[in-house]
């Protein structure tokens, strides 16, 4: 397996709160149309999301001390790869983590950069540039890891599609960076517009509305739920987008919007907003699942920074 056999407590440190992330983001409730602690789907569960995130640990782990260590180009590829085979392995459910694992892995390299000084803004420009150092094996095993899923709804794209074995020939001929690679689906994904634009909605919305609402509230889990409508108002999620259409994707961003105008998760009129919500996604079955991807980034952040629950 990828990475070194012991780690420091900076490396732990980091794989917890990155786990942590995972688990908050999977059982808060309410979050309109996702798996939470009440809530279920066809296929997933807040338990099966659980074992998922619990196998990722040793790989939040690796990827911080390869990060420590300078290691990173040519490694962390391989580690996405391996990864999400483990996610899928220990849980019945399918893909659970996949858009969670691209924007989590190269921040906890990027936290392993800074051993132990991390601010916001520190760890978003090293993330930045772990990002811009990853080169062309680290882009093919990326691409096979999310070959690999098969994530639903993902179709195909004209040029460099993860499902056209041509992509691989033209990566290695190319010699093409991670970020170069991704640049047919800017637009098309909220995962792939994250790596390429440097973490905005990580960082600049939800991260800032966690923060906002958990000190304000007093309540983690209404944070959450907010911190969660406030991607969702930012732009039509794309995990909606593939698997119902852009017009279904434009009517969740609207109620998103006004259920977090009217307080969200904080206040008895925007929680019935929310309900609302919930219950328009769950009869479409339409899932903001890359805006959750977002949250559990932003959480495994938040706890980085020395948040507590």
């Amino acid at each position: 397996m990828t990475g070194p056999s012991t780690f420091t407590p900076w490396d732990l440190e980091v794989a917890r709160c990155f786990t942590s992330g995972l688990v908050f983001e999977a059982a808060a409730h309410p979050k309109p149309g996702l798996v939470d602690r009440v809530n279920t789907l066809k296929e997933l569960d807040v338990f099966r999301f659980t074992a998922s995130a619990a196998s990722l640990y040793p790989h939040f782990a690796k990827a911080t001390a390869l990060g420590r260590k300078g290691r990173v180009r040519g490694v962390l590829g391989r580690l996405v790869l391996e990864a999400v085979r483990e996610m899928l392995r220990v849980q019945k459910g399918g893909n659970t983590h996949l858009g969670a694992i691209l924007l989590t892995i190269p921040l906890a390299a990027a936290a392993g950069s800074l051993d132990g000084r991390v601010k916001a803004l520190s760890l978003r420009r090293a993330a930045v540039s772990t990002l811009k150092g990853l080169g062309s094996p680290d882009t093919i095993q990326i691409f096979r890891a999310i070959e690999y899923v098969r994530p639903g709804g993902l179709g195909r794209v004209p040029f460099l599609d993860v499902t056209s074995p041509e992509t691989y020939v033209y990566l290695r001929r190319r010699r093409a960076g991670l970020l170069e690679a991704l640049e047919p689906y800017r637009g098309r994904d909220m995962v792939a517009d994250e790596l390429l634009d440097g973490y905005p909605l990580v960082f600049d919305v939800c991260l800032k509305t966690l923060l906002g609402c958990w000190e304000g509230a007093g309540s983690f889990e209404k944070a959450c739920v907010n911190a969660l409508l406030a991607v969702m108002a930012s732009r039509p999620d794309t995990h909606i987008v593939r698997r119902r259409g852009v017009w279904v994707a434009r009517i969740a961003q609207s109620m998103a919007e006004a259920a977090l105008g009217l307080g969200g998760a904080s206040t008895a009129e925007g929680l019935e907003a929310v309900l609302e919500l919930d219950g328009y996604l769950r009869r479409v079955d339409a899932r903001p699942g890359s805006s959750a991807d977002i949250l559990a980034a932003s959480i495994g952040v938040s706890l980085l920074l020395g948040w507590r629950v």
